[in-house]
C-alpha cells in the first residue's frame, strides 16, 4: 500500500490490498475500497463511496458527492457503488443517491472519460465508455456496450438499451431501445452495426436486429401491430429483446420516430 503523505485518509475507511494513493486524495470515514486500485491527485472518496477491485479514480473526481437536488437532505446515508475494472478519469463526478440507505450503482469495466457527469439514482451496466463531458440527468438507466460521444446528455429517467452508440453532442428526452445510433436531438439514425458485429453476434442475430428496426423505424405498420406480429415469430433472443424494450412501461416514452 502507497498513500502520500498529504493524503487525508480516516482510519475508519475499509481499504483492499495493493492500493496506491496520490497527494491530496480525501477518503471519508464510511468508505470501502477493494484491492488493486489507484486514487489519484486530489480525488475525492466520499461517505457512501464503494469501490471495487482493480479501480482507477482520476484526479479531481468526486464520488458520492452531494446530488444537485433541491431540497436535498445532506444528513440521509445514501452511496456510490463501482464493480470491478472501472476507470474513472478527471474530474468526473458521480452523485449519491436521493433516497435514504439507496446507491446510484455503476457495474464493472466501464471507461468514464474526463468531466463526465453520473447524476444520482443512475443504474449503468457493464463495460461503456463515456466520452469527455458526457452528463446522465438523475434515475438514468443505461445498459451494456454503450459509446457515448462527447458531451451528448441524457435526461433524468431515461432508459438506453444495451450497443447503443450516441454521437458527440447528442441530446436524449426519450428511451433508446438496443442496438441503435443515436444523433442530433432524440434522433435515431441506424443500426449499431459495426459495434454489434464486433461484439461477436451471430449473423442471423444481425439480420434480424436490422429487419425488426427496419420495421419499427422505417415500415408503415404501428408499433403495436409490430410487437404483436413479432409475438408468433421465431427470432434469435438478441431480437426478442430488442422487440420486448419497446413493450416494457417508460417514463418518458421511447423513440420510435426520428425528431
Amino acid at each position: 500500500m502507497s498513500i502520500h503523505p498529504s493524503a487525508i485518509v480516516s482510519e475508519n475507511a475499509k481499504i483492499g490490498a495493493n492500493i496506491t494513493v496520490g497527494p491530496f486524495v480525501i477518503i471519508e470515514d464510511d468508505v470501502v475500497i477493494g484491492d488493486d486500485c489507484r486514487i489519484e491527485a486530489s480525488a475525492q472518496l466520499l461517505n457512501g463511496s464503494r469501490i471495487g477491485n482493480n479501480c482507477r479514480i482520476g484526479s479531481g473526481a468526486l464520488v458520492s458527492a452531494d446530488p444537485h437536488y433541491k431540497g436535498f437532505d445532506e444528513s440521509i446515508s445514501s452511496g456510490v457503488v463501482l464493480g470491478d475494472n472501472n476507470i474513472i478519469r478527471e474530474y468526473v463526478t458521480l452523485h449519491r443517491s436521493i433516497e435514504p440507505g439507496e446507491n446510484t450503482i455503476i457495474g464493472n469495466g466501464n471507461f468514464l472519460m474526463n468531466g463526465a457527469h453520473v447524476g444520482h439514482d443512475c443504474v449503468i451496466g457493464n463495460d461503456n465508455t463515456f466520452a469527455n463531458n458526457v452528463l446522465l440527468g438523475g434515475h438514468v438507466n443505461v445498459g451494456n456496450y454503450c459509446f457515448f460521444g462527447g458531451a451528448a446528455a441524457f435526461h433524468q429517467f431515461v432508459r438506453v438499451g444495451n450497443y447503443v452508440m450516441a454521437q458527440g453532442l447528442a441530446g436524449v428526452s426519450l428511451d433508446i431501445p438496443h442496438y441503435v445510433i443515436i444523433a442530433g436531438i432524440n434522433s435515431v439514425v441506424g443500426i449499431n452495426a459495426v459495434g454489434l458485429k464486433r461484439a461477436g453476434l451471430s449473423l442471423e442475430a444481425r439480420k434480424g436486429i436490422k429487419e425488426g428496426y427496419r420495421r419499427i423505424y422505417r415500415g408503415s405498420e404501428t408499433l403495436e401491430e409490430v410487437l404483436k406480429t413479432a409475438e408468433s415469430e421465431e427470432l434469435p433472443q438478441e431480437v426478442v429483446s430488442f422487440f420486448d424494450f419497446f413493450r416494457k412501461n417508460s417514463k418518458k416514452g421511447v423513440l420510435i420516430r426520428s425528431q
